[in-house]
Order: structure tokens, then C-alpha cells, then sequence
């Protein structure tokens, strides 16, 4: 798992600092309108090049042209070859909406670790896997098998939270000082992955401050297997600061 930190100087700055890079909103029918262009463009080159091979009425293509010629055609067939991978605008819809809905149960059960705060405190950092299991345990079905378990333990706690009463006295109605909440995926990767983000925002701020990012995660949905293949996860400088630390078992 590759772990990355971006650093800003302050809360105020975590606007284009602290935040991972956002993809503009696009489509599926987007990308196939984009590649069926280069497509068309690729075979009017061809056309040129056919034309501008031929000379004096002579029925062979020149011994300079044919090499353009050949690999032009390729580009043709690679590029409608990608053209007809992609998905339609319904299996778009689709995707998005099953990716969007798995990452919301991923983000409650990363929630859920937050309780395991105070126990950690107490371990000097230690997760006790015990505790943790229930929640390893559902989150595993959403990721692909390569995705190892070690990565899908607490992608970040908050220290302030470890003052908080252990065991059974934390309520349900508990106020963690941040939350995982899912952004939603705007477009469909070329080899028809959803790449999906989820953000440790937090919860306590004052009048008219904004909520700060404390951590990030992101990971790509593959739409056939209907999971997440991969993961990434880092902190924010202002994260960094502020978490607790957990030991790795």
C-alpha cells in the first residue's frame, strides 16, 4: 500500500493543498465521443497519406509512405478497439451508482474503528485485533483479493479521542472530532475502473471555520468483479499532527 502525505502550512490553506487532486466531471459517453474523434481523425490522415502515396497513375503505394500507412492503421485499430471497450451511458450510470454505494459502506465501517480509539491509548498504540475483527470482517468483501487485510485496518484516528471512555460506555450518538465520507465519482478510467476518494473530515470546528481534511484514501472500483482493487491512504499535515498513532500487529 502506497502511503502519500501533502502538506500545507495551516487549516486555512487546505483548499488546493491539503485535499488530493479532484478530476473534473465527465462521462462515458464523453470519452467514446473523444475517442471515436481521434478515430476519425487518424483515418482522414490515413487518407492523406494513401492519397499522397500514390503518383503517375501507379496502382503501388511508394516505398516512403508504406511504413506511415501501417502504422497509421494500427492507431486505427487500437483506438477502435478502446472505442468499443467503453461502457455505454447506462452501464455508466450503473457503475457510478454501485461504486458510489460501496464506498458509503466502506466509509461507516472505516466510522466504526473511531470506538477503538481509547483501547489503542491504552495499548500505547496497539490495535488489539480482537476488538477489531467484526469490522475487518465486513469490510473485506469489498475489496478484490490482492487488496491485503493489513490495509484495510484504521486508515486514521484521531488522538483527541482517546480521552474518551473505553468499552461499552461510548454511545452510539458518540461525536468523533472527524468522519470518512465518501466523494462522489464523476467518470469511468479507459480500463472501465471507477476511481473513488474518501476524505477524514473534521467534525469539530468553530463559528464560520471550515472543516479540515485530516486524511485521505483513494482506490479504483472494478466494475466487473464489483470491487475495489487497490488502495491508497495518507494524512494531511494538519492530520498528521493530530492523529494517533497505531502500531502495525
Amino acid at each position: 500500500m502506497r502511503k502519500t502525505r501533502f502538506v500545507a502550512t495551516s487549516a486555512s490553506s487546505q483548499e488546493g493543498a491539503d485535499t488530493p487532486e479532484q478530476t473534473e466531471p465527465a462521462g462515458g459517453l464523453r470519452k467514446r465521443t473523444l475517442v471515436a474523434g481521434v478515430s476519425m481523425g487518424v483515418g482522414a490522415l490515413l487518407c492523406f497519406v494513401l492519397s499522397a502515396g500514390f503518383s503517375g497513375g501507379q496502382s503501388a503505394v511508394s516505398d516512403t509512405a508504406a511504413p506511415e500507412i501501417s502504422s497509421l492503421q494500427e492507431q486505427i485499430r487500437i483506438t477502435e478497439a478502446k472505442t468499443a471497450a467503453l461502457p455505454t451511458a447506462d452501464d455508466t450510470e450503473r457503475g457510478l451508482t454501485a461504486a458510489l454505494t460501496a464506498a458509503g459502506q466502506v466509509a461507516m465501517l472505516q466510522n466504526d474503528y473511531r470506538y477503538l480509539t481509547p483501547s489503542v491509548a491504552a495499548d500505547g498504540g496497539s490495535l488489539d485485533t480482537a476488538t477489531s475483527e467484526s469490522t475487518l470482517r465486513n469490510l473485506i468483501p469489498y475489496f478484490a483479493p490482492s487488496v491485503h487485510q493489513a490495509d484495510l485496518g484504521p486508515w486514521y484516528l484521531l488522538a483527541s479521542d482517546k480521552d474518551v471512555a473505553a468499552g461499552v460506555g461510548i454511545p452510539m450518538s458518540f461525536n468523533s472530532g472527524f468522519e470518512w465520507v465518501s466523494q462522489v465519482p464523476y467518470l469511468v478510467n479507459d480500463d472501465s475502473t471507477i476511481t473513488v476518494t474518501w476524505l477524514a473530515m473534521e467534525t469539530r470546528t468553530g463559528t464560520g471555520e471550515r472543516p479540515a481534511v485530516l486524511a485521505w484514501a483513494r482506490t479504483d472500483y472494478d466494475q466487473v468483479r464489483k470491487a475495489f482493487v487497490n488502495i491508497q491512504t495518507g494524512t494531511t499535515a494538519t492530520g498528521e499532527a493530530l492523529k494517533q498513532e497505531v502500531k502495525t500487529p
